[in-house]
């Protein structure tokens, strides 16, 4: 059985260390493809730091 060559990037986010497949469909491929060294935040923590900026933002309730 013949083994098919993938065109996938591995990389490291750069706040939870996790490794991911980056496929020529992401967004980032070809940044990630052409230098290696280009920062990565996985999809996990981008949702994470979006949701905890967007509670900072939010006014506090008075007591």
């Amino acid at each position: 059985m013949e083994q098919e060559k993938k065109d996938t990037v591995v990389t490291r986010c750069a706040f939870c260390g996790k490794k991911s497949e980056v496929d020529p469909v992401h967004k980032d491929y070809d940044k990630i493809r052409l230098n290696p060294k280009t920062i990565y935040i996985c999809d996990y923590c981008n949702n994470k730091l979006r949701f905890d900026a967007d509670e900072s933002n939010k006014p506090r309730k008075p007591m």
